[in-house]
């Protein structure tokens, strides 16, 4: 079954199509102005959906899937230039739609990407770093110190080091998922564990994984 996006780009090919009958269907002033309304109309929607998705296409994380975001913003730039305001609520819907089950896709994908978690903490060890130590939790046998600050640099730098090894290692996980249907649920869900699978294999990434508990360790610590 074809995905949300993917009928909604046929649909934005059927409104092209429709651009010069549509226009032209009332040359009534009244009815004129009127339809003129609810395509100007139509269009700024369409241009507040393509607001929100600004610089997705242009993500250079694996995770982020920037050539799914990029064909999205295709269609949508079809859509800002509408010749009909026909259906132009259920058009937004069915990309909205398609729009949310991409931003799910991707934060699935999230934890695997080392290079998009390495910027994720960065600021947060910064802080850490030149913050005093944030006090043991629990008592006794349960007292936990937090980890130490040469501990958390030590995590930061090879976090750094291997984050590009690691991404690059998945890369064939990476690529499938790149053209995988987000409504073939089965399909996803066999493309997202070759992508654990790779993972586990991956050096680098295990010593990324490794070098985050330790990080986020810390930062929930210093959260309190």
């Amino acid at each position: 079954m074809p995905s949300v996006l993917a009928r909604a780009a046929v649909a934005a090919t059927v409104i092209l199509s429709l651009g010069a009958s549509a226009c032209g269907a009332d040359d009534r002033p009244g009815v004129t102005a009127s339809t003129d309304a609810g395509i100007q109309e139509c269009r700024d929607q369409w241009r507040d959906v393509a607001a929100n998705l600004v610089g997705l296409d242009e993500d250079p994380n694996p995770s982020a899937m920037a050539k799914r975001w990029a064909n999205v913003l295709a269609t949508v730039s079809i859509y800002e230039e509408t010749p009909t305001a026909d259906g132009c609520q259920q058009n937004i819907e069915t990309i909205s739609t398609g729009i949310t089950e991409l931003r799910t896709f991707t934060a699935r994908l999230q934890p695997y990407d080392m290079e998009y978690q390495a910027a994720q903490v960065a600021d947060g060890v910064t802080a850490y770093l030149a913050a005093p130590l944030p006090a043991p939790t629990g008592t006794g046998k349960n007292r936990v110190k937090p980890p130490t600050k040469q501990a958390v640099t030590a995590a930061l730098a090879t976090l750094t080091a291997q984050a590009a090894a690691a991404n690059a290692e998945l890369a064939p996980p990476w690529a499938q998922l790149e053209s995988v249907t987000l409504t073939e649920t089965a399909t996803v869900t066999s493309a997202v564990k070759d992508l654990d699978d790779f993972a586990k294999e991956s050096t680098s990434w295990l010593a990324c994984r490794q070098a985050l508990r330790v990080i986020r360790t810390a930062l929930a610590a210093a959260a309190g």
